[in-house]
């Protein structure tokens, strides 16, 4: 059995939208380049983690206009 590799779709593919993380066998990754980039498990646990999480810098704070 070939190792997998996490890729990030970085284009949509069928169903699946930019941004979804996808397990590719190891030895197709070369079909992949243009359509997703290789990522580090550690990025995609902490994506996975954050992803339904609020942005901390801008929060609930309202925008003032500019030039005001």
């Amino acid at each position: 059995m070939s190792d997998l590799v996490k890729m990030k779709l970085t284009f949509p593919r069928g169903k699946q939208q930019p941004g979804e993380i996808v397990d590719v066998p190891a030895d197709e990754v070369h079909r992949w380049k243009g359509f997703a980039e290789v990522v580090d498990d550690k990025k995609a646990d902490e994506a996975a983690k954050t992803a339904g999480e609020k942005n901390p810098t801008t929060g609930n704070v309202p925008q003032k206009a500019a030039g005001k």
